[in-house]
C-alpha cells in the first residue's frame, strides 16, 4: 500500500484522510446527521399543528423556523472550533439523548418555550450534524458521500411527512409528531455507539503546502460565499414556490404536488449527483445546474399553466439535489486543508435562514415574482464567484506546469 502523509491524502482525491471507517461506522455517521436534521422536513406540518391546537401563533411560526437553522449553524461552529475529533460516541450520544429530550418537551411546549426548545435542539441538531461532517469532509471522494448523506435525510423526512399526518398525529396532534422525533433522536443516539473512537487530524497548513495544494483564506470565504449565495436562490425560491403557483391559477392539490415534486425530485438529483461524483468536477455541475435553473426563473416568471409548472418546479428540485453535493469539492479545492469545507452546512443553514427573508423584501400579498429577481441575482453572484475560482485555479496550474 502507498504511504501517503494527511496533506498528500487532502489533495489526493483517491485516498481518505486517516483511515477509511469501515461500513457500519458509516452508517452510523450518516444515521446521526440524518437523525439531526429530520425536523427541518418537518417543520411546516408539526408547526402548523401547533398553531391548529393554539399553542402556538402565526406570527411565532417564521421565528420557530429561523432561530432553530441559526442554532443549528450555531451548532456546528462551536463543535468545530471548541470539540476534538475523539470519544465521538460519547459526544453523538450525548447529543442524541439532549436532542430526545428536548424533542420530548415540545409535548407540553406553547407560545414563546417552543422557540426556547426548539433553539436548545438547534444545538444539539449541529453537534450531530458536525459529526457527519467529521467523514465527509475526509472521505476521498466528498461529493458522492454528500450526495448519499442528502438522500438519506431527505428519503427520512418525506417518509415522515407523508405518514405522520395520517398515523400518530391523527390520533395525538403534534404531540404525535414530537413523540416520533424524540424517538428518532434515541435511535442516531444508540447509533452513535458504531461511530469510531476518533478522526483524523486533518493537515495544517504548512502540511497542505509541503503536500502541493496550497489553500487560500481569501478564496475558501469566496468559496463559502458561493455556498451561501446558492442556497439563499434554493430556499428562497422554494419558499415562495406556492404564493407563484397560485398566481398561475393553480389549484390547492395541484399546488400541493408542485412543492412535493420538487421535494422528490431533490433525493433523485443528489442520487445522481453521488453516480456521478468520481467522473464529473463541481464547475461543469455548476454550469448545467445554472442553466437549468435560468429556464426555472424566466418561465416561472411568465406563471406557465400548471403541468408547465409542475415540470419546472421538478426541475428545481432536481438541480437543487444534484448540485449540492458539489459545493463540498468547490469549497475544498480553494482550502486544501478542508477546514473551511466543514463550515459548509453552517453556510447553508445561513443561507437557508436568508434566502426567504431578502425574498420577502421584494414580494407583496399579490404579487410574488419579485423574489424570482433577488433569488436569480444570488444565483447570478455565485455562478460569477464559481468562475473566478474556477479560472484561478487553471492559471495557477499552469503556472505550476510551466514553472515545473
Amino acid at each position: 500500500m502507498r504511504l501517503l502523509d494527511r496533506a498528500q491524502e487532502a489533495a489526493d482525491d483517491d485516498h481518505w484522510i486517516g483511515r477509511p471507517p469501515s461500513g457500519p461506522q458509516i452508517v452510523a455517521y450518516l444515521t446521526v446527521g440524518t437523525v439531526a436534521l429530520l425536523f427541518s422536513g418537518v417543520q411546516p406540518i408539526l408547526l402548523d399543528a401547533l398553531v391548529a391546537e393554539q399553542r402556538l401563533t402565526v406570527g411565532l411560526v417564521g421565528w420557530s423556523f429561523t432561530v432553530e437553522f441559526l442554532t443549528l449553524a450555531l451548532g456546528v461552529v462551536l463543535a468545530g472550533a471548541f470539540a476534538k475529533p475523539d470519544k465521538l460516541a460519547l459526544k453523538g450520544l450525548l447529543a442524541g439523548l439532549a436532542l430526545a429530550i428536548l424533542n420530548g418537551a415540545m409535548l407540553h411546549a406553547s407560545g414563546p418555550l417552543v422557540l426556547a426548545d426548539r433553539a436548545a435542539a438547534g444545538l444539539a441538531e449541529g453537534v450531530l450534524v458536525w459529526l457527519t461532517m467529521l467523514m465527509i469532509t475526509r472521505a476521498s471522494t466528498p461529493a458522492l458521500w454528500a450526495g448519499v448523506f442528502l438522500v438519506a435525510q431527505g428519503l427520512l423526512q418525506v417518509g415522515f411527512a407523508a405518514i405522520l399526518p395520517v398515523t400518530l398525529m391523527a390520533r395525538f396532534g403534534a404531540n404525535g409528531g414530537f413523540a416520533a422525533a424524540a424517538v428518532v433522536a434515541l435511535i442516531g443516539a444508540l447509533a452513535s455507539f458504531a461511530l469510531p473512537s476518533a478522526a483524523a487530524a486533518l493537515p495544517t497548513d504548512v502540511e497542505a503546502e509541503a503536500g502541493g495544494a496550497k489553500g487560500h483564506g481569501a478564496r475558501a470565504i469566496a468559496s463559502l460565499a458561493a455556498v451561501f449565495l446558492t442556497y439563499a436562490f434554493f430556499i428562497g425560491f422554494f419558499a415562495y414556490l406556492p404564493q407563484l403557483a397560485g398566481q398561475a391559477k393553480m389549484a390547492p392539490g395541484e399546488v400541493g404536488g408542485a412543492v412535493s415534486l420538487s421535494l422528490a425530485l431533490s433525493i433523485l438529483g443528489s442520487g445522481v449527483a453521488a453516480l456521478l461524483a468520481k467522473r464529473l468536477s463541481y464547475y461543469p455541475a455548476c454550469l448545467v445546474s445554472v442553466a437549468a435553473f435560468a429556464v426555472v426563473l424566466v418561465w416561472v416568471w411568465r406563471l406557465p399553466a400548471a403541468p408547465v409548472f409542475m415540470v419546472l418546479a421538478s426541475l428545481h428540485g432536481f438541480f437543487w439535489g444534484f448540485f449540492m453535493p458539489f459545493q463540498m469539492p468547490l469549497v475544498i479545492e480553494s482550502d486544501p486543508t478542508r477546514r473551511a469545507a466543514a463550515l459548509v452546512p453552517t453556510v447553508q443553514a445561513l443561507g437557508a435562514a436568508a434566502g426567504p427573508v431578502l425574498c420577502s423584501l421584494w414580494v407583496t400579498d399579490t404579487e410574488a415574482r419579485g423574489g424570482l429577481l433577488v433569488a436569480g441575482a444570488c444565483l447570478a453572484l455565485a455562478l460569477l464567484t464559481v468562475t473566478v475560482l474556477h479560472v484561478r485555479r487553471l492559471a495557477t496550474a499552469s503556472l505550476r506546469a510551466v514553472s515545473s
